[in-house]
């Protein structure tokens, strides 16, 4: 957090903070705030053995539908009840089902302009066994059973962006992209769609962007939590109130929300997304995860990425700059760690194809002989899956499970 956003964080935990409870709601008389000071001149290298559990798992997403899912870059992924949900909201602007083995189920799919049906959504909150539709465009919410049939519908007025629904308190949140003076980007309602709740009020000071991902809620068995991206707060959803939890401390590393601010005002969309993946210090997007235990994100700096993983317990920093060495099983050495599938489960996805092309790769590095002895022990995982999946440009999800 550099020292403007340092001074106005501080700030607003005085003026803002003890408002109305139907309107602008943070409870922080929070002694429990979690301060992240990240100073990249402490980065090394890193090994995925220090933060994660020795095997991992490979799961291929076997399809040979027409809407089969290509590729490996979906919007979110999520394990619930032995069963895989992955939102392909760029592609096939659907959600497909497959077991925990990765065979498909089924799909919600309904695509148009009349009832029960949508051009568009953005996020799907998974609860008491239905889907609910948000981001919906025309503006709705929508809910699917887990069989992919059409339920009901409520028009909302409101822009939604993103949502989860907390069983903590019985309630859902909405995180808007109504990025105007006087709005609030976080509304909560219980679980009747009432009792709004409103917190996280929009400041015209700071830079938002345009992230249209559904990244920003991650739940524990304890808490929900929210992050936003370009921001330097991670908040606890509690009770309909953001409660501010853990803050990033970039001092002279980090990007200032100014200069965030005249980029956008301008410059050209190529050359904003230029500054932000080559020229920009580091600012928070949601690649992370977070346990009871361990929290995770991944930075940029300058085109070169580091990854943060926080200790929660005994309040210790690890900063990895660049892949993380698999020492685990030897196979891909990740950048990142792009889905939170549940709770200790994160991870990445490669097609097929691009998993076998690894496992050819190693059988060069390794000769005939070690790497007969790899497949069969070390690598058995990895070269299963690999050689059942070669052909295939549907994605393999490399799950890989967070140390206690």
């Amino acid at each position: 957090m550099n020292k403007i956003l340092a001074h106005r964080f501080f700030a607003c935990l005085v003026l803002l903070f003890g408002c109305n409870s139907k309107k602008g709601s943070s409870d922080v008389g929070n002694q429990d705030l979690e301060i992240i000071k990240v100073d990249l001149s402490e980065a090394r290298e890193g090994k995925l053995s220090e933060f994660f559990e020795p095997e991992i798992e490979y799961i291929w997403l076997k399809d040979d539908s027409d809407n089969a899912l290509v590729g490996s870059g979906f919007q979110k992924i999520l394990f619930q009840d032995e069963k895989i949900f992955v939102l392909g909201t760029f592609g096939c602007n659907c959600i497909q089902i497959f077991d925990r083995s990765g065979n498909y189920l089924n799909q919600i799919k309904s695509f148009g302009e009349g009832p029960g049906e949508y051009l568009e959504f953005n996020d799907a909150i998974i609860n008491n066994n239905e889907i609910m539709l948000v981001g919906v465009y025309p503006r709705k919410l929508m809910w699917f059973n887990l069989d992919g049939e059409f339920l009901r519908e409520q028009k909302v007025e409101d822009k939604v962006r993103t949502g989860a629904y907390s069983k903590f308190d019985s309630r859902y949140y909405f995180y808007s992209s109504s990025f105007e003076e006087e709005n609030y980007l976080m509304e909560s309602v219980d679980a009747t769609l009432k009792d709004s709740l409103k917190s996280i009020p929009f400041n015209s000071e700071l830079y938002y962007g345009n992230y249209g991902g559904t990244g920003n809620f991650k739940v524990t068995p304890k808490a929900l939590y929210f992050g936003m991206p370009f921001q330097d707060t991670v908040y606890q959803l509690k009770s309909g109130k953001a409660i501010p939890k853990l803050v990033f401390d970039f001092g002279e590393y980090g990007q200032s929300q100014e200069e965030l601010k005249m980029i956008d005002k301008n410059s050209t969309p190529p050359e904003k997304m230029d500054f932000i993946n080559d020229r920009a210090k580091l600012y928070f997007l949601p690649t992370w995860y977070i346990t009871e235990s361990q929290f995770y994100a991944n930075f940029r700096y300058l085109k070169e990425s580091f990854s943060v993983f926080y200790n929660r317990e005994n309040q210790t920093l690890n900063i990895i700059k660049g892949k993380l060495i698999n020492d685990l099983d030897g196979s891909i050495s990740p950048f990142s760690f792009f889905y939170q599938f549940s709770n200790k489960k994160s991870g990445t996805t490669l097609s097929g194809k691009e998993l076998f092309e690894i496992l050819e790769g190693k059988k060069l590095e390794l000769g005939p002989k070690n790497f007969d002895d790899y497949v069969n022990g070390k690598g058995k995982n990895f070269a299963l899956e690999a050689f059942a999946a070669k052909d295939s440009e549907n994605p393999v999800l490399i799950v890989y499970t967070v140390k206690k």
